[in-house]
């Protein structure tokens, strides 16, 4: 996750997960639904909607689907890793409810 602002978006918690839509709580209890479906053709493997209800959340915290990408270690192997996104981004790609 790359994300360069410092004053961040945090998501608090998951709600409720739907095909292609995520229901969350950011930061100061303001819940927002995030739509996938405008990006969904840009990560294929989100598609297969039990792949897309695993989502959880991560340290920072926001969301991440564990295992689906892969980085290069300094040894040159491959390691799973999980797929996730700016908190910004989500903020951006939602709507309050």
């Amino acid at each position: 996750m790359i994300c360069l602002e410092s004053n961040m978006h945090k998501i608090t918690s998951i709600i409720e997960i739907k095909p292609y839509s995520i229901l969350v709580k950011f930061d100061g209890n303001n819940k927002r639904r995030i739509n996938f479906s405008t990006i969904i053709d840009d990560f294929p493997v989100l598609k297969d909607k039990s792949i897309f209800r695993l989502a959880n959340l991560d340290d920072y915290p926001t969301i991440k689907w564990d295992g689906l990408t892969q980085i290069r270690e300094l040894d040159g192997t491959l390691s799973p890793s999980p797929l996730d996104f700016c908190p910004d981004t989500l903020y951006e790609l939602s709507v309050p409810v």
